[in-house]
């Protein structure tokens, strides 16, 4: 199971990291799905998984790129704040955030975004959670 921790990470990914630190837990060798669309100089990708860096980037990551950006797929087992959310559906993560007193917005997209946070959730066509996009912003 992933954890997401909006201020660490997700699992045993942590802000911050460098692509050879992502690599040596998650291993080198990427793996591209049609969802992740194109343009992914700035990402290492994994099955279910888009892990974006800022910093110094070619055509890819370079050590000096550090880890700011989640998104990820429900196939993964996930967490927030220690509720499983894999299979949840909108009012689910409504009433989950409404407990941590975060506000959302429900886009026209049916992207559930968060106001003060960069956080949101997609949901798939029968309204269960499909992916989690939450960032890390640098000053």
């Amino acid at each position: 199971m992933y954890e997401i921790s909006l201020t660490e990470g997700l699992g045993p990914v942590k802000f911050g990291m460098s692509p050879g630190i992502v690599k040596s837990l998650l291993g080198s060798e990427l793996c591209y799905e049609d969802w992740m669309g194109g343009n992914l100089e700035n990402f290492l990708y994994y099955k279910g998984l888009l892990i974006g860096f800022c910093g110094e980037i070619d055509d890819h990551p370079t050590d000096s790129s550090l880890v700011c950006m989640f998104l990820v797929k429900t196939s993964h087992p996930l967490s927030l704040w220690g509720q499983k959310i894999s299979n949840a559906k909108m009012e689910d993560i409504e009433s989950l955030l409404k407990v941590k007193a975060i506000k959302c917005n429900l886009l026209q997209s049916g992207v559930l975004q968060c106001v003060d946070q960069e956080l949101q959730f997609l949901f798939d066509s029968d309204g269960h959670l499909d992916e989690v996009y939450f960032a890390f912003k640098y000053s």
